[in-house]
């Protein structure tokens, strides 16, 4: 074909008509070139998702100046110590970019830089016109089709970077295995996840990085003596009555398995998550609270009945009901309690730690100080709660 085309030239007089055939020539070559298909390699890479958080606000806040300091920090921060580790830039996507490294360490060590960079870079900025990104990391076996790169291990590193704390970084599990004691961080296992658009549980592990620190205001009642300058999250009962805000970090997070709390939820068991009392704050209506126990009293919604609170007496925490936060997915359970009263067909395939109440010494005791088992008290069967339930009608 091209031969074919370039043939007529060396009988013409005439470098002018010679250029013309000449830039025609190359002129159909790229035409053609482009129409043929790319090729497809696949190759074992780990992926690197990098997102801003709150991208839209801060654009509304000063879009100018957000986009300077972005590009800022894209160039001289993040692509710099991409390149540094041998890393590539393989896209950028306006408020994030994506990037593939050979090597699963360099990945994960360059993610850390990143994050310690720019909380140093933006730490004289105030809190909410801060740039921080989220992180995800994954490897597996991607598909490069000329320079972009395809596959469900990128869609995997995308959606560990959307639960990735902010400035912190999230890793799959088989990411971890190969970083562990190779970083210098120590990764919380977070369980497994459900991520979005993939179709098996995925094994998750998260890193926060250590970030400048921020402006403690007393904001609301009770008085906040530990608490961010912003709710960490927010929820609430089914008809909207009675609002709460947190404002640190849950203490811990897990499942009970407790005969109360499966009575008091009418559900084979409850998902909680514990926070100091002094960095809970509530709006609108008052709850109705339920002494269940010596120990602890258990608030609703006087208005649609939903379970919201545990109010674990002495020890100065509230125990939420998960599922009434807004974002249940960003506390994923830790362990879990009261296992001697799990039902048999709970089967949760985890590999989270499984305790029975008198195996716990803090709790165990405080049962026996209000003189019950170290197991906890058994509430009473159905017929004696009917027994009750008729004296208390008779009173």
């Amino acid at each position: 074909m091209w031969r074919g085309l370039c043939a007529p030239v060396a009988f013409l007089d005439g470098v002018a008509v010679a250029q013309s055939v000449s830039k025609l020539y190359f002129e159909m070559r790229s035409e053609y070139d482009f129409a043929m298909p790319q090729p497809m390699v696949r190759k074992l890479a780990a992926i690197v998702s990098v997102d801003v958080v709150g991208y839209s606000r801060l654009m509304e806040q000063d879009e100018a100046g957000t986009l300077a300091r972005l590009t800022g920090c894209m160039d001289s921060l993040v692509a710099r110590r991409i390149t540094a580790r041998k890393g590539r830039v393989v896209k950028l996507m306006g408020d994030g970019l994506l990037a593939e490294f050979p090597s699963v360490v360099d990945a994960v060590a360059c993610a850390l830089e990143i994050q310690e960079a720019m909380a140093e870079r933006e730490a004289d900025i105030e809190p909410d016109r801060r740039i921080v990104f989220r992180i995800g990391v994954n490897v597996g076996d991607i598909v490069f089709m000329g320079d972009d790169i395809f596959g469900d291990g990128v869609n995997q590193a995308a959606r560990l970077q959307e639960i990735a704390d902010p400035g912190g970084v999230c890793v799959s599990g088989a990411v971890y295995e190969q970083v562990k004691g190779k970083v210098g961080q120590e990764f919380a296992d977070l369980g497994h996840r459900k991520l979005k658009n993939v179709a098996e549980p995925v094994r998750v592990y998260g890193s926060a990085v250590k970030q400048a620190e921020k402006k403690e205001t007393p904001i609301g009642w009770p008085f906040l003596t530990a608490a961010h300058s912003e709710p960490v999250a927010a929820g609430g009962c089914l008809c909207g009555n009675v609002r709460y805000k947190v404002w640190s970090r849950p203490v811990t997070v897990g499942f009970c398995h407790c005969r109360h709390c499966q009575l008091a939820l009418g559900a084979p068991l409850n998902a909680w998550a514990i926070f100091e009392k002094q960095n809970v704050t509530f709006e609108g209506e008052n709850p109705g609270l339920y002494a269940s126990s010596e120990l602890s009293v258990r608030a609703f919604c006087a208005n649609c009945g939903t379970s919201l609170f545990t109010d674990i007496k002495d020890l100065g925490y509230y125990s939420i009901r998960v599922a009434t936060l807004d974002n249940p997915a960003d506390f994923p359970p830790e362990l879990h309690y009261g296992v001697e009263s799990q039902i048999p067909w709970v089967d949760i395939h985890d590999d989270l730690p499984r305790i029975k109440t008198e195996d716990d010494a803090q709790m165990s005791s405080r049962w026996v100080a209000v003189g019950q088992p170290k197991s906890g008290p058994t509430p009473p069967k159905a017929a004696e709660r009917a027994v009750q339930r008729k004296a208390r009608e008779r009173d």
